[in-house]
């Protein structure tokens, strides 16, 4: 089990919205405290019954923290999260916490925050790191795994502390379901300005962040030093968002991807995959979508219980993505070609935002963990064992457009005829490691330097986490948490260890805060440079090994979006689950 070395005690929180009874974190060893925790902090109204398939509803303008009687409210204890359906899991929980487990609920968007022990902040407040959740779309919670408390992260950094702000939100079925009957369903409610056809879960986090913006100044937070970042998909959805949004209120003021970004616009709510989920959902569920009009079968769904939907959900073999909604959505039809064309990168560029952004070297090994573990039966939505070419079209078209996966499947069999491994280079090529190069590159075409945009590469894996994640998934994704969140530390880092991660890391803490001194101390001077955590854990800048051939992959898939003249998806759909895969040997 991961030992933290500290004990608990409640703390109560006064402010001008009331008083919370959070806890305070104390080392066992000096007897100081290190955080603060409060959490199952509601930022929107229960997405239950009629809210259930509508943007999240905001809080009232007089709400307050304080119970009904105006004393302190209990928030010591994780509130629960989003209904959702398991898969096998590399992250060994077990090791982590014995018994330790998230009860789920629709009512399930409330955000945790956890502040510095106390002292007078810089002026203006803290800087606050907003944590996006993410497990490709179908889970994820905010931070309410002990694998991901921050408790070595405010240990390490108590003379420049920060305050780390994680929401829960909808994800899979609740967060995701898209079709044309939602859309039809919005359309009839106009008067109703929740109404939308799916990204549920990205309009969740995005409501956290406002919330956060207007709120964390009670907690000692700066709401103008906000930076938002995690899950690289969810994330670079989020910053297209912030950085065009409608009126104009931008709040992130850096972004950092986590191993991933976005390589394919989103299929549109009509487009086949949604249709064919909805009508699958209504089968299982005996909901004549066929004749009801569109209104009722929505109304119908609404009235089933989330126990039912997620067993139902167990029987289909799919997951739950986000859509191009259009105008008023939340991805406009031409998200892909905003950052094609350079104008996302433009406009950060105007507004001074930074952006972090990389991978590690394996991401390949988690799609053959996942292929594996879905021919012994143990996972859906994701394919078994690849046999032939044809078959190889058939399973990538469930994740993206037709002209994409050709274009894909000509350029990686070439040589190789392994088309399992084929499926898994494409795979880890597309959601990670050309994404994030691509993402990067597109970024510097709307003028943002190798000072703006800070690119890494992880090619390092400690031995002893081996005990607390499956090792068969190489340096992928899920390595990114012990190093970026130093939960290594309870997971048998040797101080060797923890000194090769704290030499990578540095500059991203002076990131986070707004440092101007972490561009010139992340090392990069140009656009292929990035910054690299070796096999041996040795740090170095140089050329970027990848930098070539993964752009190669990228312009692929761009080329192939725009022979079709995509600007809002296809008949295919974008499918982003899980990404790790084999490590990549850097000398």
């Amino acid at each position: 089990m991961g030992v933290s070395n500290s004990t608990e005690r409640d703390y109560t929180h006064r402010t001008a919205r009331g008083s919370l009874i959070g806890i305070e974190v104390v080392d066992i060893h000096t007897k100081q405290p290190i955080y603060r925790r409060f959490t199952r902090i509601r930022y929107a109204f229960p997405p239950r019954g009629d809210r259930r398939w509508r943007k999240p509803e905001p809080l009232p303008p007089d709400w307050i923290f304080s119970n009904g009687n105006n004393n302190p409210r209990d928030y010591s204890k994780f509130g629960a999260i989003c209904p959702q359906t398991g898969i096998d899991d590399a992250v060994r929980p077990e090791k982590w916490a014995e018994g330790e487990s998230n009860e789920m609920d629709e009512d399930c968007l409330f955000l945790n925050v956890w502040t510095p022990p106390g002292g007078e902040g810089p002026r203006g407040g803290w800087p606050v790191q907003f944590d996006v959740p993410g497990s490709g779309f179908q889970r994820g919670s905010g931070m309410q795994h002990t694998f991901l408390d921050p408790v070595d992260i405010f240990r390490e950094n108590r003379a420049n502390p920060r305050i780390v702000v994680s929401p829960n939100f909808r994800c899979g079925v609740l967060g995701f379901l898209a079709s044309e009957e939602l859309r039809i369903d919005s359309e009839d409610s106009k008067s109703d300005p929740y109404a939308a056809s799916g990204n549920y879960g990205l309009w969740d986090i995005r409501m956290a962040i406002e919330w956060t913006f207007n709120n964390v100044f009670l907690f000692g937070g700066n709401p103008y030093n906000i930076c938002v970042g995690g899950d690289g998909r969810t994330t670079a959805f989020q910053l297209h968002f912030d950085a065009f949004h409608p009126s104009g209120r931008s709040i992130i003021r850096r972004a950092f991807l986590f191993s991933g970004a976005v390589c394919v616009q989103p299929a549109v709510a009509q487009s086949t995959k949604p249709r064919a989920q909805f009508a699958e959902l209504c089968d299982h569920l005996n909901i004549d979508n066929d004749t009801l009009p569109s209104k009722y079968t929505v109304r119908l769904l609404r009235g089933v219980s989330a126990e039912k939907l997620m067993s139902v959900v167990q029987k289909m073999d799919t997951t739950f993505d986000p859509i191009t909604d259009g105008q008023d959505g939340f991805i406009p039809t031409d998200f892909m070609q905003s950052i094609w064309s350079g104008a996302l990168g433009r406009r950060l560029k105007e507004r001074t935002i930074q952006v972090l952004i990389g991978d590690p070297s394996g991401e390949r090994c988690v799609y053959e963990r996942l292929m594996r573990k879905r021919e012994e039966g143990i996972i859906q939505g994701f394919p078994r064992i690849v046999q032939n070419r044809q078959a190889l079209i058939t399973s990538l078209s469930a994740y993206y457009p037709e002209t994409v996966v050709n274009a894909l499947v000509a350029k990686y069999s070439i040589e190789n005829k392994d088309w399992s491994n084929i499926h898994c280079d494409i795979m880890a090529d597309v959601e990670c490691h050309a994404a994030v190069r691509g993402f990067a590159h597109g970024l510097a075409k709307g003028g943002m330097t190798a000072q703006d945009v800070l690119r890494y590469h992880i090619a390092w894996k400690c031995k002893a986490l081996d005990q607390y994640i499956d090792p068969g998934t190489g340096v992928c994704h899920a390595m990114d948490v012990p190093i970026w969140w130093h939960s290594g530390w309870r997971a048998g880092f040797s101080e060797r260890d923890k000194q090769d991660v704290l030499n990578f890391t540095e500059p991203f803490a002076r990131f986070l805060r707004g440092d101007i001194s972490a561009r010139s101390g992340w090392g990069t001077d140009v656009e292929a440079d990035v910054r690299l955590l070796c096999p041996d854990g040795a740090v170095i800048v140089g050329k970027d090994p990848l930098w070539k051939s993964k752009l190669e992959v990228w312009n692929v898939v761009q080329n192939a979006q725009r022979s079709r003249h995509v600007r809002g998806g296809s008949a295919g759909s974008t499918k982003t689950l899980p990404t790790m895969s084999t490590m990549y040997e850097l000398a």
